[in-house]
């Protein structure tokens, strides 16, 4: 039987000085866990400390037998991989066969596109039989089709599964236990919430717990409150209590004021005023006692402080046109996008999935300009980057505060964004790149592969954002749960050799939006 075990892990970055991880002790049978949580709470660096490529500070990791790692990027072959790549087993065969690898592939590792090198790279890893396999965002830029190879791959893996990965859709296939990081500042050390369920219920049982651990909290505080200000009010009344049978100030030869301050003191006149405030004290620090017991909570915000939508008044039309890519033809309908529309451009990888929908921001652009129009790239080249970067710093005070405060809310630092510090990584782009593009109110956006470079946490909040209000959206995205969640319409983006055409089918299922009438 396969098995991981991480033993009291202490670990800690030289560039901090707060430990990431501090006692952190996990144990992994056989079987997929997900490894879920916003960028920089540690994710990657436990993954790297269970298949042994970091060493932590202290404490212990065990494992049966040999472990493989996947990182995000394919690195190229080994030297030994090529007996592994020309092994004729029946295993092996029906490993390549069930990953869509053929021999040929082999001797082009160079010109492989994305979704093959990461199919390559999974059957490396799965043929050396490890008893432990960790992935890093395997599923990152693989279009539907390789995914559904990879999926079958790993569904056949009988040993110790850590994956990490933003795509629910894939985890819900793959995983039916969740671990979920968070920090709840940068002075801070990482907590890691172990939740028996897949991606989706682990995350919905979280945000539960942490309600349920605020209204105890908000309960504890108010009682607390009560009480100190019962306390306080029968101090009072003791005090004066105590100044009035106390004989200091009165005549010594006063008999008669001496003679009824001893029968109150001999029947206890007052004695129970005392006795309720010594019992409401200690009633009061066995509530104070009960919340520091209870762990420091912070719900999740979701949405954003400005996050309103315009809303077209007429619907976008792209006439029936033919697009060109070298030589490349893609033939497009007549489409309607109605106001508050939600349409998904879906299609393997090279099928024009993004020279669709840069025609279709161009029309917008021709129509309405930038103004009501949000175009959420891909991916971002240096100019973008700058571009971003300079409309970040030209804000104001009080609107770069919103600003760094929404990105808080999508798991962002805004601190990289500062002058003088290294490029932000693609994921802090994109989401800066969201928050000003919502910022503009826009009525129609277009996102491609929105979800590229997000952590969980920030997905989840995008998508309440743009189930929100009359937006008109226009989406090309290879997370299923995302599109799913969110649009009511497919276009479906077909290749044949060097023609291509658009199909436009409505979608139908649970979780996604009423279908709007009339399209083309």
């Amino acid at each position: 039987m396969s098995f991981l075990t991480l033993s009291h892990i202490h670990f800690s970055y030289p560039s901090s000085t707060v430990p990431l991880f501090e006692d952190l002790s996990l144990s992994f049978n056989e079987g997929w866990t997900s490894l879920t949580g916003s960028n920089g709470t540690g994710k990657t660096t436990l993954a790297l400390i269970a298949a042994g490529l970091l060493e932590p500070d202290s404490g212990s990791v065990t494992a049966s037998g040999p472990v493989a790692y996947c990182p995000q990027l394919f690195q190229g072959l080994e030297v030994d991989d090529y007996a592994y790549l020309y092994d004729y087993e029946s295993s092996s065969v029906r490993l390549r066969q069930v990953l869509g690898l053929e021999e040929g592939m082999m001797e082009r590792v160079d010109t492989l596109s994305g979704g093959e090198r990461k199919r390559l790279q999974v059957y490396l890893a799965l043929s050396r039989q490890p008893s432990v396999l960790v992935l890093d965002e395997p599923t990152n830029h693989l279009d539907g089709e390789s995914k559904a190879l990879v999926l079958e791959a790993l569904r056949s893996y009988d040993g110790v599964g850590l994956i990490i990965s933003h795509d629910r859709a894939f985890l819900e296939s793959l995983s039916k236990r969740t671990l979920i990081f968070s920090r709840l500042g940068a002075g801070m050390s990482a907590t890691v919430l172990d939740i028996p369920l897949p991606v989706q219920e682990a995350w919905e049982e979280k945000d539960s717990r942490e309600r349920s651990l605020l209204s105890q909290r908000q309960a504890l505080e108010a009682e607390a409150g009560r009480l100190g200000s019962s306390q306080r009010q029968l101090e009072g009344k003791v005090a004066s209590s105590s100044s009035r049978l106390s004989k200091r100030n009165i005549d010594p030869k006063d008999h008669d004021a001496a003679g009824r301050i001893d029968a109150a003191r001999l029947t206890g006149k007052d004695r129970k005023d005392a006795q309720r405030m010594k019992a409401i004290e200690t009633r009061r620090l066995g509530k104070e006692a009960e919340l520091d017991a209870l762990s420091t909570v912070r719900l999740r915000k979701s949405g954003l402080s400005d996050a309103s939508f315009a809303s077209l008044h007429s619907a976008l039309s792209v006439a029936s046109c033919e697009l060109r890519a070298g030589g490349y033809v893609l033939k497009v309908p007549s489409i309607d996008f109605p106001p508050g529309s939600h349409s998904a451009i879906t299609g393997v990888n090279g099928a024009g999935k993004t020279l669709l929908v840069r025609h279709v921001w161009e029309e917008a652009l021709s129509r309405w300009g930038g103004g009501r129009c949000a175009y959420i790239k891909q991916e971002y080249g240096a100019d973008d980057s700058r571009r971003l970067l300079e409309a970040f710093r030209a804000l104001d005070d009080d609107e770069r505060g919103s600003v760094v405060s929404d990105l808080f809310r999508l798991g962002c630092d805004a601190t990289s964004f500062a002058d003088g510090l290294p490029a932000p990584s693609p994921g802090e782009l994109r989401k800066l790149d969201i928050v000003l593009a919502i910022r503009r109110h826009p009525a129609l956006m277009i996102l491609d592969e929105p979800t590229n470079h997000l952590d969980l946490t920030a997905i989840m909040s995008l998508e309440e954002i743009l189930a929100a209000g009359r937006l008109t959206l226009v989406l090309v995205s290879h997370d299923a749960l995302f599109r799913q969640r969110l649009c009511d319409r497919e276009l479906l983006v077909v290749r044949e050799g060097d023609e291509g055409m658009v199909l436009l089918s409505p979608l139908d299922g649970s979780g996604r939006r009423s279908l709007h009438q009339g399209w083309s």
